[in-house]
């Protein structure tokens, strides 16, 4: 037994170190030590922050796995992707999906007009200001073929693009371009004039001819290098020659060559024997060029027309127009161009061939090439039509529509729509919040005199999307994208899942993604200055969630081990977070004054230039609202559109597996945005039984000229400005269109509502939004119907007829007609009518005028604004398929 301590007169123990003041004793020195190193860790934090410069949080990507490196998206689907008809912009153009790409372009024109030296006679770039007859893919599977027909004036061009990985071929296999010229019905009139005339003369007439320039570039630019073919005195295409190779870090090893394809006077499996002889006795000239960045690639039908009209002077004028390349190849070229001159009708092929030293290249340069290509490509087609007859088995043709027709335009819809893709690599142009603090990244430039500090640069990031039209608008846009998806999702689930993928991607740490993605020097071109800058208060119609729930619904009804719903499951389970902080952002971002209410924010409430401030964001650009933007307002559409977004959160989560709490917030909240009485509540004006944005507003606005001051002496001057000759009161706002249907839309009422039938009524009536072409955007009751926003800004959404909006209105008349209910008949009829208008209206214009079109005037059913519009347009083949 231990001794007992010995004690003091007080009876206290002596003063000795215990097992408890021992262990105190450690505890002290451990909370002193950890103590120091938080301290230690708060300074070199503070260090920490000193060093790593400040990045604002609107340009500082969200915190969560990449959706593109998931592992459906892996090497395998890359290899055979790498490869595409990917340069939107273009009337046909390829490229790799690579940082720094390898790049296919294609320009024509006819060397014997002297209009040619007006850079506007050479097609590069699709511009309407170039008046094709028409142009567009009348097939394409968004992966390996595809098939475009252009009319050009007396010339019509035949584009086929085949890609094909064989034993041997290298990363992204081989392609080959078969491009094939005739005369059109006119040019031959032309021709036939000429050789009677000639005839009547006594001399031989001269054939057309048409030049086209293949070039091909390596955006490597400062360490590329193309060798180009060797012999460079060579005039005559003959069997075929090497025009190029070279070594790519992306690809490998490759050559490029040309051939003369099958004779088009004869068969198309023709043999060698019968080729083209108009291609075989061709002119072949070239031009190698050593270019410094992608600022010169933009500019290069500038630079080759110079090229053009300096050796047209070089060589003289006494014999004619010559309008050839040079036969110069600058040092080190990471360019080179190839005219191919001949006479009409003619045909060549254009190969691309991986590992070209390999036992196996002779063998696939001839499988791609010749009568090898023509049964390859009739192999393709042949597989595109059968896979379209399944996956769009057009029924119920409207009684005036032909069948075959119509199953044409819905094709050409599809395969415009997938030819149209575009993979972009830049970073967009962002406007910080007023306030922001300053931004400079490590190693920029000062800001140069009169540069807004407030204007910086996203992160650089690749897009591989859709496109709404290569003429006007050859870029990403949000809301687009969610109804292009819709189509493609039913075409290639995959396909779709990776471009929704990429714009995930986008996504700020807030949960913004940029409305209008202008990535790259060459996206740039073609965006007027005030719509480059983008708002990080900004928002567009969250449309992405539409193919987002198709892709749930599809797995959640397919068979669970199927590898799709695997895939499909994996994919919504890595957008899970990315989905959850969108739709906070929304929910915070875009919330009205009042609570559980939502506004478009970005309204200019100071602008006196415009009858009704436009409202971007929401998409519907100048659809009137209030005329006083103020904190007040309360959208119906962007209500309706929470409301889709909280259910397709709730289903998307129960497909990813998220947890059952998130699901049943997500399904508690699209009952309460969704819920009848909420709506009634908030924009419902029972008088009229119409659905209505609420605001500062005054019917009594008009625009009126009015004389700017001006120095003395000066010219007089005038200006286009608002007049408000009653002042604006809080209310709902009463104008009726597609804003109004933005409950039925979104199927918010229910089957059994009186609201629905009134809803209804409201749709078949034609002073309203009822056409025999489809629903107008805004009903001719509207003060602002058909009327200029500014001198210059011509109505838009105010009366013309769209195609996704009438597609969502039809979805939803196909969901009541299918559900029991007192209006359920009546949704029937409505659908079945509506249906049929817009089918006869877009197969018939497609027909007569060989395009598509961005809109329909809502009287005659003419086609509007700009073509082709090949993006939300080509909802035209699920609406025929009846695929809701």
């Amino acid at each position: 037994m231990a001794p007992k301590p010995a004690k003091t007169a007080s009876g206290r123990a002596k003063s000795q170190p215990s097992r408890s003041s021992s262990s105190q004793s450690k505890n002290i020195s451990r909370l002193l030590i950890i103590a120091a190193v938080n301290v230690a860790g708060l300074i070199g934090y503070a260090s920490y922050k000193a060093l790593v410069p400040y990045v604002p949080p609107e340009i500082t990507p969200l915190k969560a796995p990449r959706m593109k490196e998931l592992q459906e998206f892996g090497s395998s689907y890359q290899n055979n992707m790498l490869w595409g008809s990917y340069r939107s912009g273009l009337y046909f153009g390829m490229r790799t999906r690579t940082a720094r790409p390898l790049l296919l372009g294609m320009m024509w024109f006819d060397p014997t007009d002297a209009a040619t030296v007006h850079q506007e006679a050479i097609r590069h770039e699709a511009q309407q200001g170039d008046k094709l007859s028409s142009y567009g893919w009348v097939r394409h599977d968004g992966r390996s073929y595809g098939r475009q027909e252009i009319a050009d004036g007396d010339f019509q061009l035949t584009v086929q693009m085949v890609k094909h990985r064989s034993e041997g071929s290298g990363y992204g296999g081989d392609w080959a371009v078969r491009v094939s010229v005739a005369l059109t019905a006119a040019g031959r009139a032309k021709q036939d004039a000429a050789k009677a005339a000639a005839e009547a003369e006594g001399r031989k007439a001269a054939k057309r001819k048409l030049s086209l320039v293949f070039y091909f570039a390596d955006a490597h630019w400062r360490s590329s290098e193309l060798e180009m073919w060797p012999e460079q005195q060579q005039s005559k295409l003959g069997e075929g020659v090497q025009l190029l190779s070279g070594d790519n870090e992306d690809v490998g090893p490759w050559a490029l060559h040309l051939r003369p394809g099958p004779s088009q006077t004869g068969s198309s499996s023709s043999s060698s024997s019968s080729m083209s002889k108009s291609a075989a006795s061709s002119k072949l000239q070239f031009l190698g060029m050593r270019l410094q960045d992608g600022q010169q690639l933009v500019q290069l039908k500038q630079l080759m027309l110079q090229a053009l009209v300096q050796n047209a002077q070089r060589l003289g004028f006494e014999n004619g127009l010559k309008l050839w390349l040079p036969d110069i190849a600058q040092p080190r070229p990471n360019l080179a161009a190839f005219q191919v001159t001949a006479a009409v009708p003619s045909c060549f092929d254009l190969v691309f061939v991986t590992q070209p030293e390999g036992n196996s290249a002779a063998q696939r340069l001839a499988a791609l090439s010749g009568a090898s290509l023509s049964r390859l490509a009739a192999e393709r087609e042949s597989l595109f039509d059968e896979r379209f007859a399944l996956t769009f088995p057009i029924s119920n043709t409207p009684e005036d529509t032909d069948a075959a027709a119509l199953q044409e335009v819905s094709k050409a819809a599809l395969s415009n729509l997938l030819g149209s893709m575009g993979f972009f690599v830049g970073a967009s142009k962002v406007k910080l919040p007023p306030g922001s603090k300053p931004y400079s990244p490590p190693g920029s430039p000062p800001p140069q005199p009169g540069q807004d500090p407030l204007v910086v640069d996203y992160w650089r990031e690749a897009l591989f999307t859709a496109t709404p039209s290569r003429s006007f608008f050859p870029r990403g846009f949000l809301w687009d994208e969610g109804f292009h998806q819709l189509l493609v999702q039913r075409w290639d689930p995959q396909l779709s899942r990776d471009a929704i993928a990429h714009w995930l991607d986008l996504m700020n740490c807030q949960g913004w993604i940029p409305r209008e993605q202008i990535l790259g020097k060459e996206a740039r071109t073609r965006v007027p200055a005030e719509f480059m800058l983008q708002h990080p208060s900004h928002a567009n119609p969250p449309s992405l969630y539409l193919p987002l729930l198709a892709h749930a619904l599809s797995a959640a009804a397919a068979e669970p081990d199927h590898p799709e719903v695997l895939a499909t499951q994996a994919f919504l389970k890595r957008a899970w977070p990315r989905l959850e902080v969108w739709y906070n952002w929304f929910n915070t971002s875009q919330a009205g004054q009042q609570l559980g209410t939502y506004m478009w924010k970005g309204r200019d409430a100071a602008s006196q230039t415009e009858l009704n401030p436009k409202t971007l964001m929401s998409g519907l650009d100048d659809y009137p609202r209030a005329s006083h933007p103020s904190p007040e307002e309360r959208h119906v559409d962007l209500h309706a559109w929470m409301a889709l977004a909280s259910s397709a959160m709730a289903e998307i989560g129960r497909v990813a597996g998220a947890p059952a709490k998130a699901v049943a917030k997500y399904a508690a909240a699209a009952e309460a945005i969704g819920s009848m009485q909420r709506l009634r509540e908030l924009h419902y004006d029972a008088a009229s039984g119409q659905f209505r944005d609420y605001g500062l507003h005054s019917e009594a606005v008009e625009m009126v000229w009015r004389n700017v001051p001006v120095p003395e002496g000066a010219a007089p001057k005038r200006e286009l400005v608002r007049q408000v000759n009653e002042p604006p009161q809080l209310q709902l706002v009463p104008c009726f269109g597609y804003v109004s249907l933005f409950p039925l839309m979104m199927q918010l009422l229910p089957p059994e509502s009186r609201e629905l039938g009134q809803q209804l009524q409201l749709l078949r009536q034609e002073q309203l939004l009822w056409t025999s072409h489809g629903l107008r955007s805004l009903a001719p009751t509207s003060s602002i119907y058909k009327k200029y926003n500014t001198e210059h800004d011509a109505p838009y959404w105010r009366g013309q007829i769209w195609i996704n909006l009438n597609y969502l209105t039809l979805r939803a008349l196909k969901h009541y007609s299918s559900t029991a209910g007192p209006h359920q008949e009546a949704a029937a009829q409505a659908y079945a009518d509506l249906r049929a208008n817009l089918l006869r209206n877009l197969a018939g214009q497609y027909h007569s005028t060989g395009y598509l079109w961005e809109q329909y005037d809502d009287t005659d059913g003419r086609p509007k604004g700009s073509h082709p519009f090949t993006g939300w347009t080509a909802l035209l083949t699920l609406i025929a398929s009846e695929a809701f």
